[in-house]
């Protein structure tokens, strides 16, 4: 993990995205050690921290912060990370779960980016500096037949409620995804449906 670009597990507890949910994060698929589609990733959580009010690091700089933790999954063409392994702060806890060993060149990265740190109450400060994190994480290991076959999901009881100032910002606040998740504990169900008041389908858990 980095933490405004220095490798660390460790993020102030007056963080307001951890105290409020107060930031936004894309999650980016790595393939043989290629991030895909960065600028467009870029473009969205500039735009979401923009609709926020949060400062947004510059492109170059989350740019070379990326290309550092690239440079660790180039080197895991020869580096694996098994159950045995102690988790480098650049790596994340999930290494070495279920799977004897994973190739990190394959793998998720994520990028938050929160308000920052201020003091206490919801009103943010007039100016804070933005913390902005990076995490390494191992794919989901899907059966094959769901390629084929598709997968079972399920309609939500869970609805969405509607704020049009949060509408397509992927922000930190992810307890309706996280109540609707808890709905049902059938390993067969892969998805869950979630539905806004009036019955729309509009995303999956």
């Amino acid at each position: 993990m980095l933490v405004n670009g220095s490798p660390s597990n460790l993020i102030s507890i007056r963080d307001r995205g951890l105290l409020y949910g107060d930031g936004v994060f894309r999650t980016l698929l790595v393939s043989n050690g290629q991030a895909q589609h960065w600028s467009l990733h870029y473009q969205k959580i500039q735009h979401d921290c923009n609709a926020l009010g949060i400062t947004c690091p510059d492109f170059a700089l989350l740019s070379a912060e990326l290309e550092i933790l690239l440079s660790q999954s180039s080197k895991g063409l020869a580096r694996v990370i098994s159950d045995a392994d102690t988790p480098s702060p650049l790596v994340g806890e999930g290494w070495g779960e279920g799977a004897k060993s994973r190739q990190i060149n394959n793998c998720a990265i994520k990028l938050i980016v929160t308000r920052g740190i201020s003091t206490r109450g919801y009103a943010p400060a007039t100016q804070t500096t933005s913390t902005h994190l990076w995490d390494i994480a191992p794919l989901p290991d899907y059966p094959a037949e769901w390629s084929i076959h598709g997968i079972k999901a399920r309609l939500c009881q869970l609805r969405l409620s509607q704020q049009p100032r949060l509408a397509g910002i992927k922000h930190l606040n992810r307890l309706e995804n996280v109540l609707a998740a808890s709905e049902w504990n059938d390993a067969e169900i892969a998805e869950g449906l979630l539905m806004d008041a009036d019955g729309n389908i509009i995303e999956g858990v």
